[in-house]
């Protein structure tokens, strides 16, 4: 018979017992997704302060020295003390969002008040801009922290010379070869795990270049549906800022908080009534392809002995799909072998007849704290030979409205939007699937020796269709090259304005295949990972 007195102690002694029974969660700073970050965050095993702190110690260890990737420009010296600040707030009113406390890097192209804006080319003067990108301002209304400007290619000159800040970039993947581009800084970033997610901006490709490059997610919204309002530009016909991450719920976390309309950039307009109005992210709650009509358009992959094992790749990846329930309709055809070749950069580009018109608009967007009023005075004042024979040439070419070659460049972009479009209502499709590339990414040493700013110029086997026509699509780890350990991507595309139904088919594909490796080049620093 068990005493009075007895059972208080038994009882404690039985919940002891039973809380060292329950399985402890564990975080991993690796893996850890931003719903992973934030269950620590609830339960008061992490902070944003201390989150912040390991993103550095990685910076500190892996950026300069170490493996030395070399991909921040400029750290924020404030993060930390914005981290304890949101870290209050979250105990006292709870978070704003999902990005509460979070740390994200931008491509050294994207403004944000109080943090030099370096283009990738010292001869702008790294001007310090009074005002946010309109998608940084939509990211610090959520709490989110901009930890560091991470490297661009040089946006004006040419290539890695002595115009760029900090030089080349190395992929974490394997150090001898190219991490992609534009957004070189922002892949290696998360490549490297120096912070929970980043930005990078795409005219043809650099989005999706680097996020293929070091085994990331990136994506690409249907254009107009994130401003470029405050961001350094290309071409107004196809720039589009974009998500980088880890996960495929990342990204779309990220997608979510910085899509929207903005009356700065009139591309927002036509996306109404399409915008996210929740985190997508937690509608991701299928990850099955069951159902899912998938076409693969056989005229874009290319065919060559050197692109054998990144095909190899992506024809797994549709035995994948095909085991997560997907219905795969192979081939789908336009009837013009021709494509990829016409929506690659040279022929349907239009940035050319663009770039120095918008420069000069961004220019007049900093204001006061602009180096120069515009494009012709900043050449007279440092020399065009500072600058890329393209950057050179487009001063004389005519304005868009002029121009008999843009507008037939365009009206050719207008009717592969409809191609495509027509092509996926006949087969009925969901998305669209290819390997972002064929091949995997070049050595370096091959890159270094590219001027005329076009080191990461996409090879034969890159797939330039959806940054060509502004279409949404989403890049997801494929797999690894044996002898070289270099990752291959595979990409969904969709019409336009269906982003979401993209990214719940790229999620379905990566919880059914999950593919993605951490880099041996940077490995886990102590505390990375804890029970709680």
């Amino acid at each position: 018979m068990i005493k009075a007195k007895s059972i208080p102690r038994i009882l404690l002694a039985a919940g002891s017992l039973l809380a060292t029974q329950l399985p402890a969660k564990t975080f991993d700073l690796a893996t850890a997704t931003v719903a992973d970050i934030n269950d620590a965050m609830d339960a008061g095993a992490l902070t944003s302060e201390k989150l912040v702190q390991m993103y550095i110690d990685r910076i500190e260890a892996y950026d300069k020295k170490g493996p030395a990737v070399n991909c921040v420009i400029h750290l924020n010296p404030k993060a930390l003390e914005q981290a304890r600040a949101l870290d209050k707030e979250r105990a006292e009113s709870g978070p704003r969002s999902p990005i509460h406390g979070i740390p994200i890097v931008l491509k050294d192209l994207i403004d944000v008040a109080g943090l030099p804006t370096t283009g990738g080319f010292t001869p702008l003067g790294a001007p310090v801009p009074d005002r946010d990108a309109t998608i940084v301002g939509r990211i610090h209304d959520a709490g989110g922290i901009i930890l560091a400007k991470v490297s661009t290619t040089n946006w004006f000159g040419n290539g890695f010379d002595e115009t760029h800040p900090i030089g080349v970039s190395k992929n974490p993947y394997n150090l001898d070869y190219s991490p992609g581009g534009s957004s070189n800084g922002s892949g290696v970033a998360m490549a490297a795990n120096f912070a929970t997610l980043a930005i990078g901006t795409d005219t043809s490709v650099s989005v999706q270049s680097p996020s293929s490059n070091c085994s990331l997610v990136g994506m690409v919204g249907t254009y107009g549906m994130v401003s470029r309002a405050g961001i350094i530009p290309r071409g107004a016909t196809q720039d589009r800022p974009g998500p980088m991450g880890r996960s495929v719920y990342d990204v779309a976390t990220l997608f979510s908080i910085i899509s929207g309309w903005d009356a700065e950039d009139f591309t927002t307009f036509n996306p109404i009534g399409h915008f996210p109005m929740s985190n997508w992210a937690e509608e991701l709650d299928m990850p099955s392809l069951a159902g899912k009509r998938i076409g693969v358009l056989r005229e874009m992959i290319p065919e060559g002995p050197e692109f054998e094992e990144g095909t190899a790749i992506f024809e797994k990846a549709l035995v994948d799909m095909r085991e997560a329930g997907a219905f795969i309709v192979d081939p789908i055809l336009t009837g013009n072998p021709s494509i990829a070749d016409e929506t690659s950069q040279p022929r349907l580009r239009t940035a050319e007849y663009e770039k120095i018109h918008f420069t000069n608009a961004y220019l007049a967007r900093l204001g006061a704290k602009a180096p120069f009023k515009n494009v012709a005075e900043w050449m007279e004042a440092v020399g065009e030979d500072k600058f890329s024979r393209r950057m050179v040439e487009a001063m004389s070419l005519e304005s868009p409205d002029k121009s008999l070659d843009y507008q037939a460049r365009y009206r050719t972009r207008v009717m592969y939007i409809a191609l495509i479009e027509e092509l996926m209502d006949r087969y009925e499709l969901d998305a669209i699937v290819q390997p972002f590339t064929a091949d995997p990414p070049p050595a370096l040493d091959r890159e270094r020796r590219r001027g005329d700013g076009n080191w990461w110029t996409a090879s034969p086997g890159t797939n330039n269709l959806s940054s060509s026509l502004g279409l949404p699509a989403v890049v997801v780890p494929g797999g690894y090259t044996e002898e070289t350990n270099l990752p291959i991507s595979i990409q969904f595309i969709g019409k336009r304005f269906e982003d979401l139904d993209v990214l719940k088919i790229a999620y379905g594909y990566e919880q059914n295949s999950m593919n993605r490796v951490s880099p041996p080049t940077t490995p886990p620093l102590e505390g990375e990972t804890f029970d709680y």
